[in-house]
């Protein structure tokens, strides 16, 4: 690329310029290369476009076009202000400057005046693979960009990429003959051609119309009222791959990257897609917000009010409870539960007790059987099976008259013979 295409005449000088000409008008020039690197930026130029409180903006374009991604934050900035956007191409609509202007209300080519269209173009450093992805970034942008021009100047877009791939200059009857403007202007500037030539053209494959083959006009193209954002593809597109494609794209506001109808714009245009789709409207159809929702509200008028909706039927074997009954379940479940509980309880006290009354256990084992029961249901057929009187239940031994001895004092005198004196 040649840098002194894009190098605005004066260093860091602007590109445009904004002047109010009446109380509720105003002018804007694009007088220059547009770019952010050595002029102003496009978020300067958003920014001051939105300042504009007026009515009507006369757009004046003399431009070799530039950066895309600029480029897209004007067009989407001219497209939202509410103002009705008049676009004359003063000399040179080129590039990125003839997608910029197809975001106005109206086009006017002044006489002698030319429009050019071609495929995107970058630099890429690296290996294959980066030429690989560099290629399918800039198919997918220029894609997009000619479904602009398809939107606003009919035909398809494979139509207008045959026409950007081959760099078509169109002159301005030729311009408003393919529907890329509605008009030419009647004034025939005297510093049209000198201000069309004075730009170094040199990176195009043809510098200007008159080294450029004629265009290949369709006849069939019929031009629309402002860009179609019917199924909001392809603003949209371009201002995603203008996103991805860039390292490090001009700042720009971040509302710019959304393009909107003129004016305030509370819905989305996905919200928007979303209705017509649903309600059957024809994509050309132009209707505001108010205008979507009277079709919303006669398509719901036109639909019989829903039955309600009758309880499903439970399952086979299946029982519905409401929450009360549910909840009086579970409390009884639970009180069966602890009165299951304390009769085992109770089983096992008189198991335990009658095998000590048998002399079946000791006493001192009592917690342990009862303990062993609990955890083992089976244990009750062990205890029953104890032979009774395995434990002596009376007193043994002589306490005032009474044999009171224990089990153990009788062991002990089996072992300890006491020797009388």
């Amino acid at each position: 690329m040649n840098p002194n295409m894009l190098k605005p005449s004066a260093e860091g000088a602007p590109w445009y310029r904004m002047e109010a000409t009446g109380e509720r008008t105003a002018e804007v020039y694009i007088y220059d290369a547009i770019d952010s690197w050595w002029g102003v930026s496009a978020n300067r130029f958003v920014k001051d476009l939105a300042a504009l409180d007026v009515d009507t903006i006369h757009l004046r374009v003399n431009s070799p076009g530039g950066s895309v991604y600029d480029g897209v934050a004007i067009m989407n900035a001219i497209r939202r202000h509410p103002a009705n956007v008049i676009a004359t191409v003063d000399g040179l609509a080129a590039s990125a400057a003839s997608f910029i202007i197809q975001a106005a209300d109206e086009v006017i080519m002044g006489r002698g005046t030319e429009l050019m269209i071609h495929d995107a173009s970058t630099i890429c450093w690296g290996d294959a693979r980066d030429m690989v992805d560099a290629a399918a970034h800039l198919n997918r942008i220029s894609g997009t960009i000619a479904e602009l021009y398809a939107e606003r100047a009919g035909g398809t877009a494979e139509e207008w990429r045959e026409a950007m791939l081959a760099e078509t200059w169109y002159t301005a009857d030729e311009a408003v003959a393919a529907g890329l403007a509605d008009r030419v202007d009647g004034k025939d500037p005297k510093s049209d051609e000198e201000a069309t030539n004075r730009f170094d053209l040199s990176i195009f494959a043809h510098a200007g119309r008159r080294n450029a083959p004629a265009p290949t006009v369709n006849t069939s193209h019929q031009r629309r009222p402002g860009l179609s954002l019917a199924n909001g593809s392809a603003l949209a597109t371009v201002n995603k791959l203008v996103t991805a494609t860039t390292t490090e794209p001009p700042a720009e506001p971040k509302e710019t990257t959304h393009p909107q109808e003129k004016g305030t714009d509370t819905m989305s245009e996905a919200l928007k897609q979303g209705l017509r789709e649903r309600l059957g409207i024809p994509a050309d159809s132009v209707l505001d917000e108010d205008g979507l929702l009277s079709a919303l509200d006669e398509a719901l008028a036109e639909q019989d009010p829903a039955p309600a909706a009758a309880p499903a039927a439970a399952a086979p074997g299946t029982v519905v409870l409401d929450e009360a009954q549910y909840r009086e379940l579970q409390a009884s479940a639970a009180d069966g539960r602890a009165a299951r509980e304390q009769q085992l309880q109770d089983r096992r006290e008189a198991l335990v007790t009658a095998a000590v009354n048998d002399g079946r256990i000791a006493p001192s084992r009592r917690e342990h059987w009862l303990n062993s029961l609990a955890a083992d249901p089976g244990m009750e057929e062990t205890l029953a099976s104890l032979e009774k009187g395995l434990v002596p239940v009376a007193s043994v031994g002589y306490t005032g008259g009474v044999d009171e001895s224990s089990e153990e004092d009788t062991i002990y005198s089996k072992i300890f013979v006491r020797e009388d004196s």
